[in-house]
């Protein structure tokens, strides 16, 4: 007997939308999207393993639940991790639209009279709003052009897995010293740690260094630069990441309170523990 096709293969995951990356693909060169297409890229909704990686506390730790996501609902990006975190929020909000709809239930606490308030969200405007904004790639210091770009995921994750590792370690060490002048010592290791590494995200994002009319792309050469640097150019490059960092943070609500009528301001969070929960 001939095996006719199953019937449930047109209930298979469609897309739900298309939308374009905010970069349109600007700092791309590894072949990280199919084809090398930046814009009108197919988003589906999460399958339920997909909602449940979410749930696992090392996948989110260690990126790999967000990776594994967007490899499942965006097709066409053929390496989430080199994905640069300027696009990232849009890649998610965008996921979660696909799953979901269009809107989001936030929850608020009024701060005049305390009342617990939910509010609908429209998670388009996001979208357009990023698609609205530019990147500040170049840093102009005396006859210095120093040329930028976003951190990518994995540069990004892996920064973020070493501010997680030194907090703990701040949380659960900390309690057990009793010399004091120990404790002091071991509490400025840490923040001397931190600081290394806040410093070295916003060093990892120079990609060239424009001097004299040439262009200088080699990693060790910008490095041993960097590291070399007088205080003046790194606090002018340190100025432009943290104002782009300002630029494309995602917007603050403005939202009323239904029993007092108190006007505030909610900005949602992308964490991705409470971010891809239905409501």
């Amino acid at each position: 007997m001939e095996k006719t096709e199953s019937p449930l293969k047109k209930y298979r995951r469609q897309p739900k939308l298309y939308f374009n990356i905010p970069s349109i693909g600007k700092w791309y060169n590894e072949n990280a999207f199919a084809e090398n297409t930046y814009t009108n890229l197919a988003v589906y909704s999460m399958t339920a393993s997909d909602e449940i990686l979410f749930k696992t506390p090392d996948a989110l730790i260690n990126g790999e639940a967000t990776a594994k996501n967007i490899n499942s609902c965006i097709p066409s990006i053929l390496d989430p991790w080199k994905i640069k975190t300027l696009d990232l929020d849009a890649i998610l909000i965008a996921i979660r639209m696909a799953s979901y709809g269009e809107t989001m239930n936030v929850t608020a606490k009024c701060k005049k009279c305390g009342a617990d308030n939910q509010y609908e969200i429209e998670l388009q405007k996001y979208l357009d709003f990023f698609s609205s904004k530019e990147f500040e790639d170049k840093v102009y210091y005396e006859n210095f052009v120093i040329h930028i770009e976003p951190l990518n995921y994995k540069q990004w994750t892996n920064i973020q897995k070493q501010q997680t590792a030194y907090q703990r370690a701040l949380n659960l060490t900390v309690s057990k010293i009793v010399e004091e002048n120990e404790k002091e010592k071991f509490i400025q290791d840490v923040i001397d740690k931190i600081n290394v590494l806040v410093a070295q995200a916003i060093l990892d994002q120079v990609v060239a260094v424009e001097v004299d009319g040439q262009v200088e792309t080699n990693r060790k050469e910008i490095d041993d630069f960097l590291e070399q640097v007088e205080v003046g150019l790194f606090h002018e490059l340190k100025r432009v990441i943290e104002a782009n960092t300002t630029e494309w943070r995602i917007p603050p609500e403005s939202i009323k309170c239904n029993e007092c009528e108190h006007e505030d301001s909610v900005r949602i969070s992308l964490d991705a523990s409470d971010f891809f929960v239905q409501g």
